[in-house]
């Protein structure tokens, strides 16, 4: 998240009115999760605090990792906290794939064929997309290099998003990888399942960030009944009295200008994103601004 990421952590980053973190957990709780975890390791002091008497986060466990674990080691990690009981959605923390209640209950019967069922996503494997190779039974085969898939136009890739049976996983302390420990695919079966219907949103980089903030003022426009929308408006993320359909702004009377702070910005600024309410008049985007942090966006 370039500069700005060095002192605001990712999942602190606000989508509106709100965090990524924040907005994950409401997800989570909307589509039946139970009991939500959230792994800790890199700026967890600032992220503690931050949800520090939340009442968002009353009800969640933090396993907090003094020495990091990758992916595949945090499940464990989790797993056996829930002494390997039950069935886990894992999310990532950066982007909405808006799967549906129904969807993601309808995938959860899968799991009885497989201990894993990974969601996947059509891409452009010459953008430097890893790709799945799949069985005729929709089950993972291989996973395919983007450098070995430079002349292939189109293929699917993993989300980072699975489902797993945590009752049928051979427990893996310490550090291991997700394919090593998790979905071990070379030795049982793995099944993959398309969201190519989904809505998804990426807020994953800085230059992500900006795009898509602009894409969720730009859809208000044309589409305020949108499901992403109807999500960020139903979570208290998304107040529409402060949208400019005019100028596309958010809380700003500039031009394509997403003001995050509490006070509303009268500046001459365009296509900036600030995220507090330190001063930027005249400052021309592309850039996202955080305190004194001018972070320009390269499109």
């Amino acid at each position: 998240m370039g500069e700005i990421g060095k002192s605001l952590p990712k999942v602190l980053w606000p989508i509106f009115e709100k965090t990524l973190l924040e907005l994950q957990v409401e997800y989570a709780k909307s589509i039946g999760a139970k009991k939500i975890y959230i792994n800790l390791h890199h700026q967890k002091d600032l992220i503690l605090n931050f949800t520090k008497n939340k009442s968002a986060f009353e009800d969640v466990t933090f396993l907090v990792e003094d020495e990091i674990l990758d992916i595949g080691g945090g499940i464990h990690n989790l797993a056996s906290n829930v002494g390997y009981k039950g069935k886990l959605l894992v999310l990532n923390a950066d982007q909405f794939f808006l799967m549906p209640k129904d969807f993601v209950e309808a995938s959860l019967k899968k799991l009885s064929r497989s201990p894993v069922l990974l969601f996947s996503y059509q891409v452009d494997p010459r953008l430097g997309y890893n790709c799945l190779e799949l069985t005729s039974e929709n089950t993972l085969k291989a996973i395919v290099p983007a450098a070995e898939l430079k002349n292939t136009s189109s293929g699917v890739t993993y989300t980072g998003i699975s489902l797993i049976d945590l009752s049928k996983l051979t427990p893996h302390p310490g550090k291991s990888s997700f394919f090593e420990s998790v979905a071990r695919f070379t030795e049982t079966d793995v099944l993959v399942e398309g969201v190519g219907n989904i809505d998804y949103w990426d807020f994953g980089t800085a230059q992500r960030y900006w795009l898509t903030m602009r894409r969720v003022i730009s859809t208000y426009k044309v589409n305020s009944v949108h499901p992403f929308l109807r999500f960020l408006v139903n979570s208290k993320a998304l107040k529409s009295w402060k949208i400019n359909h005019n100028h596309l702004s958010y809380h700003s009377s500039g031009l394509e200008v997403i003001h995050l702070g509490l006070n509303q910005d009268n500046s001459n600024s365009q296509k900036v994103i600030s995220l507090t309410d330190h001063s930027f008049k005249n400052v021309v985007g592309p850039a996202i601004i955080f305190d004194k942090i001018e972070e320009k966006i390269s499109l």
